[in-house]
């Protein structure tokens, strides 16, 4: 936590404590549950690909990526394909990163590749994006709750307390990572062979 009262620690076993920093003493505990099962507090945000009209073999280059909040429960996360080098390898959390206020955790491990966990760590709840493709960062704004989710591709995805979003990255740069500016209204998209400054709204 940026406060430093809070230390989360991840173990192999798909579990993340929360420690206080001066008893050392567990706090809160997750568990990556491979199924969500019902809480009214749980938000589940699903990608979903509207197909194109066109019929060339680049259709898919015009295809609409959304967002859509799902209410139907139980759903279960997809579990990630090791290829021969990863079976040699134990499975760890590669994302672990608290919002700039404290409150949120984002949090993605190994075996469930596309999907990220956001943590309210205040009230204990959490929030859901199932994406279809390997999420590769996540970003927080240094000034407030406000998440940024890359997967190799051309569009990103947003998420606030409120709502998230599906967002179409200019100039079709395939984005590997990005680093947000001090202030929180600019951020710079990083890709394989380019770069750009790109501007956040304030919403």
């Amino acid at each position: 936590m940026p406060s430093g009262q809070l230390l989360a620690v991840a173990g192999f076993n798909e579990m993340v404590v929360l420690l206080n920093h001066v008893t050392w003493k567990s706090l809160l505990q997750l568990y990556l549950e491979p199924v969500i099962s019902e809480n009214y507090l749980n938000k589940v945000y699903e990608e979903r690909v509207i197909q194109s009209k066109f019929s060339n073999k680049n259709a898919s280059y015009y295809d609409k990526h959304i967002l859509e909040e799902k209410s139907e429960r139980p759903i279960n996360i997809k579990i990630g394909r090791k290829n021969i080098t990863e079976r040699l390898s134990i499975a760890k959390f590669d994302i672990l990163e608290f919002s700039s206020c404290g409150q949120y955790l984002a949090v993605k491990h190994q075996l469930y590749p596309t999907t990220l966990w956001i943590w309210n760590v205040i009230d204990d709840y959490l929030d859901y994006l199932l994406l279809e493709n390997t999420i590769v960062a996540a970003r927080w704004n240094p000034i407030r709750a406000h998440l940024l989710v890359f997967c190799e591709c051309t569009y990103a995805f947003e998420w606030t307390p409120y709502n998230a979003n599906c967002l179409t990255i200019p100039r079709n740069i395939t984005v590997l990572d990005a680093r947000w500016h001090p202030r929180g209204n600019l951020l710079l998209l990083c890709g394989y062979n380019k770069a750009i400054i790109y501007h956040i709204e304030d919403k």
